[in-house]
């Protein structure tokens, strides 16, 4: 039966038809084309469909200098996903994120496990920096200064308490 199984899955051509598909979709990505962005908008028009193909009012709308080579794509402001509302109903709850929302082009260094450039710092970085240095320095300083101020216990030499043999372990 098994045998069987093999033959009609090798040389039925609606199989062979079928695994040619996936293999030929997995190789050229059939849906990278819609994900590209469209030539940078030069006219009115132009901006208003693409705020229309990217889910935004014309007002939101704002894209990337042209020279970054990010065509239509909308600049959007950098929100972490750690900094938004947990208890929004979310599409997907698990990225934060609704159906049809627009990606940030920096969209793969944010995420709850990641950066998230719109997060209040415990310490300010001047704070951060003025420790680590004073840290590193503090360290150095104290090394410099008790460089010559060895502590332990100084050793002389060993000293008998009367003249005459002393009886050791090794000849002489």
């Amino acid at each position: 039966m098994a045998l069987n199984l093999v033959k009609k899955a090798i040389f039925d051509r609606k199989a062979v038809r079928n695994l040619a598909a996936v293999y030929c979709n997995a190789v050229r990505n059939h849906w990278n084309y819609q994900y590209k962005p469209g030539p940078y908008p030069k006219t009115p028009e132009e901006r208003a469909a693409a705020a229309k193909k990217y889910c935004l009012t014309i007002e939101e709308y704002q894209p990337y200098p042209e020279d970054l080579g990010y065509g239509d794509y909308p600049k959007l402001p950098d929100i972490g996903t750690d900094s938004k509302d947990p208890y929004y109903p979310y599409d997907l709850p698990d990225m934060k994120r609704n159906f049809n929302e627009p990606f940030n082009a920096s969209a793969e260094i944010f995420g709850e496990d990641r950066y998230d450039p719109s997060a209040k710092r415990r310490f300010s970085l001047t704070h951060q920096w003025t420790w680590f240095l004073g840290t590193i320095f503090g360290s150095f300083a104290l090394y410099a200064w008790l460089e010559n101020h060895k502590f332990g216990r100084p050793v002389t030499l060993k000293q008998y308490p009367n003249e005459g043999p002393h009886y050791l372990f090794c000849e002489k």
